[in-house]
């Protein structure tokens, strides 16, 4: 490369920056979220972004997911970056087992990476926060994992969503009565799973290269009922030679009382057999959400039963349920909805435009910081205090504190509120006191 050539400043396709407004509302969005999970009683762990080939893909030569292999000279354990949270989870369980409270209630905020062809709201690196409960065969877990998305939904401001939930013993039930052979069940729930976002003529054409009736299919995923209560009636009769179909939809029934005695309201949740989810791993209980102002976008948090992924790594046999929030997908919605999560505003500009006070200024803005407000010190070119004056209008700073040889010669300051334009001096030693009680204060952090 020459040395005066420019590189572009382009970014790489499926990715994405984010600017610091951006940023620090999709920041607001993940304190949200946090906080919910702690009040849930999750605790945090990490996992590093690159784990084995063979951690991911399970051995599989026909895994289907598209992963971001690592450049590594060591081919005999080759590397991978992470495509979700869960299966380091599970081998995170099966290292630490006995160190780990039982049952294991964890959340984890991470990147992950999919080498997919790139969607409006789905990126090639997104961002994923997971909560799941591992060690429990109890359906109230389910309960719990579907009351938290209610729970962080609602957090985040956002006002109409569904989670639709499904149930995979049921699916396989009715797999089972439509004659398909059971060594192709994964096969027709993969075609079910392009229901929601491509229609029947899809899951059909998927079923068609199968043996089996994809009408019975059709027609099993089209039962409804006025309630809960009739819909579970309807499916028992429809599918009564299915014992996995049974337990499944008895399952879904348990779940959706234990919902219901969590206090969610119902226009929040239904039962929708044609939710499977595409990865493999999943056992049971199963369910997406949809927000209902821009159900294109498709799901924004989704997740189920594993009981089987522990099992992987380690002897120990591990149920757990668990879910995860797409924060890029979320994000776009939120910004295509209009929704916007509470930003602060700059708070305290403390002007510097007299060299020899700069150092009574920093004394300032150490006190006003210690009292847990935001502040900073200007520091660009601007020299006059007009021009100062300009930059913190400019920047939506509400307060500015000017402090010149006379302010620092008598031990005050003047502080002035954009909002109002009111000005005022203070001493020194009061400066963080009066501030924190300005009106506006109490909108920054």
């Amino acid at each position: 490369m020459g040395k005066d050539k420019k590189i572009k400043p382009q970014l790489a396709g499926g990715f994405r920056d984010y600017s610091p407004e951006e940023a620090e509302a999709r920041g607001k969005m993940l304190d949200a979220i946090r906080r919910t999970f702690e009040l849930f009683g999750f605790v945090l762990i990490e996992t590093p972004a690159i784990e084995r080939e063979e951690t991911l893909t399970g051995g599989d030569p026909n895994f289907s997911k598209q992963i971001f292999r690592i450049a590594e000279r060591n081919e005999k354990d080759p590397l991978a970056l992470r495509y979700d949270l869960t299966v380091p989870l599970a081998r995170f369980v099966a290292q630490n087992q006995n160190k780990l409270p039982w049952p294991f209630r964890r959340y984890q905020i991470g990147s992950v990476w999919r080498a997919e062809q790139p969607q409006a709201g789905r990126y090639r690196e997104f961002l994923q926060c997971d909560s799941d409960i591992v060690g429990t065969d109890s359906l109230v877990a389910d309960a719990e994992i579907i009351a938290l998305i209610y729970e962080t939904l609602t957090a985040l401001k956002i006002p109409r969503f569904v989670i639709r939930i499904g149930n995979r013993r049921v699916l396989n039930g009715i797999s089972e009565c439509a004659g398909f052979r059971k060594e192709d069940f994964p096969a027709v729930l993969r075609a079910i799973d392009k229901m929601d976002k491509q229609g029947w003529g899809a899951v059909e054409s998927g079923l068609s290269k199968l043996e089996g009736n994809p009408k019975f299919i059709k027609e099993a995923l089209e039962i409804s009922g006025k309630t809960l209560k009739n819909l579970f009636l309807s499916l028992n009769e429809f599918l009564e030679g299915s014992r996995e179909a049974t337990d499944g939809i008895k399952d879904l029934e348990i779940v959706a009382n234990a919902i219901s005695a969590m206090g969610i309201p119902p226009k929040f949740y239904k039962v929708d057999l044609s939710v499977a989810r595409g990865l493999g791993y999943y056992t049971g209980i199963v369910f997406e959400t949809i927000l209902e102002d821009l159900p294109s976008i498709g799901s924004v948090c989704g997740g189920g039963r594993y009981d089987g992924l522990v099992s992987r790594f380690s002897p120990m046999r591990a149920p757990a349920v668990g879910m995860s929030i797409g924060i890029d997908r979320l994000y776009k919605a939120c910004e295509e909805l209009g929704i916007s999560q509470e930003i602060s505003q700059q708070q305290v500009l403390v002007l510097n435009f007299e060299p020899k006070c700069e150092l009574y200024c920093a004394e300032i803005l150490g006190d006003i910081r210690r009292a847990g407000i935001r502040a900073q010190i200007y520091l660009g070119q601007e020299k006059t205090l007009k021009g100062q004056f300009s930059y913190a209008l400019k920047n939506n700073f509400g307060i500015v504190v000017i402090a010149g040889s006379d302010e620092k010669k008598k031990g005050v300051m003047q502080v002035r509120n954009l909002a109002d334009r009111a000005q005022f001096e203070i001493a020194k030693g009061e400066v963080a006191r009066r501030i924190a009680k300005l009106p506006f204060s109490k909108n920054g952090l």
